[in-house]
């Protein structure tokens, strides 16, 4: 991993956990007054939060990829890093920081079927990091007692799911759109997983 990637990474990471921080606590241009709610505690939540759930996801297609023999880094998108802090403002959230990108490696000899099923592991592998982390906390949720790490892990539990979700919108450049084209009954399992666990949540 070199320096550029590590940057992109750490201003991705960063931004992504404003961002959550400022759509889920209610902080908005719209009421002026809610910047100081802000508190250390509380971004260093999202912090955590955000490196297991965005970290995990990205990282995810990159080693998946990397195990197949091709080029992967993770690239910051700076418009998406703007428009992450600008709509998480307005009461919603694009989260696009950045992405993993894929190039030519070795040279592959597999036929079109076996990179068409390489491809949909790749692009798959970060939803389902997030919907199996989602589960994690999900589970360890039910055995909590009320407070600081219920919350934190219901939290955890809604943005892994929702990183799903929004991932698997059939969208391009999203994760959501190449899983379609590989495979659409996948894709639409996958959703379908996605959204009841959130909504069981």
């Amino acid at each position: 991993m070199d320096s550029k990637e590590i940057r992109d990474i750490l201003v991705s990471w960063i931004v992504l956990s404003f961002a959550f921080m400022f759509l889920l606590g209610n902080i908005s241009l719209a009421n002026p007054g809610s910047f100081g709610t802000i508190t250390l505690g509380m971004f260093a939540m999202y912090l955590f939060i955000v490196a297991v759930s965005f970290l995990s996801h990205e990282l995810g297609h990159r080693q998946v990829a990397r195990m197949y023999g091709f080029k992967a880094n993770f690239e910051m998108w700076p418009a998406g890093v703007i428009l992450a802090v600008i709509s998480s403002l307005l009461g919603f959230l694009i989260a696009a920081p950045g992405a993993v990108v894929i190039r030519p490696g070795k040279v592959f000899t597999g036929g079109r079927k076996k990179l068409n099923e390489i491809g949909l592991k790749i692009s798959i592998s970060g939803i389902l990091i997030n919907i199996f982390f989602g589960i994690i906390f999900g589970i360890a949720l039910l055995f909590t007692a009320p407070g600081m790490i219920q919350n934190t892990l219901g939290i955890a539990s809604f943005i892994n799911f929702w990183l799903a979700i929004f991932n698997l919108l059939p969208i391009p450049p999203l994760d959501g759109s190449k899983v379609f084209y590989y495979n659409r009954a996948v894709w639409a399992v996958a959703f379908v997983a996605a959204i009841l666990l959130l909504l069981f949540l």
